[in-house]
């Protein structure tokens, strides 16, 4: 190989703007912490984000919430929004594996600005308002005379 090309890869960013964009979600991992009522564990939800304007980037953002699934509690409201109420209903008093649901699941984010310290960042810190199902993409002419015939 003689070629001197290359091609760097995307550097990976969390710096995103505030807005509703679609997504997918690599994966969900738990991590132990450490609270007064012992250890506990949170639920770290990975979002690849696709923004416009962004493409040479890996927009990336990222949810954490306490792993509880019970009715009510603040991961499975979360998770209403892509999954359904009716999908929790369905699964009541079974176990399931959240990243084999949610791993390279299709959905739409909104993204929101946290309040940041300005004396440790440069930036404001991104979170997932709410997750959702992807909207549909509309049809194309060339779809919609196939949808004629």
């Amino acid at each position: 190989m003689n070629s001197t090309i290359v091609t760097i890869p995307k550097d990976s960013t969390f710096k995103l703007p505030q807005g509703r964009f679609k997504a997918v979600i690599p994966g969900v991992k738990t991590k132990p912490v450490d609270t007064v009522r012992g250890q506990q564990y949170n639920a770290a939800i990975l979002f690849k984000v696709f923004v416009p304007g962004m493409e040479n980037y890996e927009c990336l953002a990222r949810k954490v919430l306490p792993l509880d699934l019970k009715a009510g509690s603040e991961l499975r409201r979360f998770l209403s929004g892509l999954l359904g109420t009716e999908y929790f209903r369905g699964k009541s008093n079974q176990a399931i594996d959240l990243n084999s649901e949610l791993a390279n699941k299709p959905c739409e984010v909104v993204l929101i600005h946290a309040k940041f310290d300005e004396d440790r960042y440069d930036f404001p810190l991104v979170d997932v308002e709410s997750v959702h199902p992807p909207t549909p993409e509309p049809p194309t002419s060339k779809q919609k005379g196939d949808m004629v015939k």
